[in-house]
């Protein structure tokens, strides 16, 4: 009960709004890089973002649109390091299982020519509970920046507008204070929205099927060898990899840490986009997110 009144009031909000501070603070004294820092006028080529999801619609992509894609600003996050395509821009939520972490690092490695020149973002508080370093990453340190989110989960809706109102008046356009809330979807959204884009679509964010591109039988070598991986790592957690909804809209699953379910808030925080005329979209007309957000439609 006392954990319920806790996610459901405002007092675990305030408590990530004070932890975020810290964690900017304790970035400061490293004296690592920020992502406040990243000179986005150095990458920013359109005023399109494509956010690479590694859910199995990805593999639906034609070449054409792929053409289209690296045409625009891509960012790419987690898994997506497998896949032969290199965005933009790259987020990282740092695995806790080693097993994981080394095969994730060993691509990037391998893949070192083709990501030197992509802003390489590490979300901090997730980098802080893991065992694992990026001490091996063969990655320019100069393009390495670490990200301290706020982290704000409640579980009542009426808190959560309150604060996308506070969010929406005082920190909108820092980077300092992008928002992260049910998962690593929400402050990559948040991202692109700070960053100045005016038209973001997520790709290969499925949702109602957690199946991975790399679970397709055309998937390359290296990604079927992480599919491997990736599927002991679930089994190990006793999560099962099949067509169901994904864990970040699952009421049943997000209420357990705190939050109302990914979709519910990309709907809230869509109406601060629609106020700053920024667009939107989702690329799989199957997504779940399709329920309340219109499908980008490639020229």
């Amino acid at each position: 009960m006392l954990k319920y009144l806790y996610n459901y009031s405002g007092l675990r909000v305030l408590h990530g709004i004070h932890e975020a501070k810290m964690m900017r603070k304790k970035i400061s004294k490293e004296s690592i890089k920020s992502v406040s820092q990243l000179p986005i006028n150095q990458y920013k080529k359109s005023d399109t973002l494509f956010i690479l999801g590694s859910g199995h619609s990805i593999t639906e992509i034609t070449p054409n649109e792929w053409g289209y894609i690296k045409n625009n600003d891509s960012l790419g996050f987690n898994s997506w390091v497998f896949h032969d395509f290199t965005p933009t821009y790259y987020c990282m939520e740092t695995p806790i299982k080693s097993k994981h972490f080394k095969a994730t690092i060993n691509e990037f490695n391998l893949k070192a020519e083709e990501y030197k020149t992509v802003p390489f973002i590490i979300q901090y508080q997730h980098f802080l509970k893991s065992p694992n370093n990026y001490n091996n990453l063969e990655l320019p340190k100069e393009n390495i920046y670490f990200n301290a989110p706020l982290m704000p989960n409640t579980t009542s809706d009426r808190i959560l507008n309150l604060l996308l109102s506070w969010w929406e008046k005082n920190n909108a356009k820092s980077m300092s204070w992008l928002m992260h809330y049910s998962g690593s979807l929400s402050y990559l959204v948040s991202m692109g929205y700070v960053m100045g884009y005016k038209n973001i679509v997520l790709l290969g964010i499925d949702l109602n099927d957690s199946r991975y591109y790399f679970h397709h039988q055309d998937a390359n070598s290296s990604s079927k060898l992480y599919a491997d991986i990736h599927d002991e790592t679930m089994r190990e957690m006793n999560m099962e990899v099949s067509n169901k909804i994904h864990d970040t809209a699952n009421i049943n699953t997000t209420k357990k840490y705190g939050c109302l379910p990914i979709d519910q808030y990309l709907y809230k925080f869509n109406e601060i986009l629609k106020r700053s005329e920024v667009n939107l979209f989702i690329g799989n007309k199957n997504s779940k997110l399709h329920e309340g957000l219109p499908l980008f439609k490639f020229p």
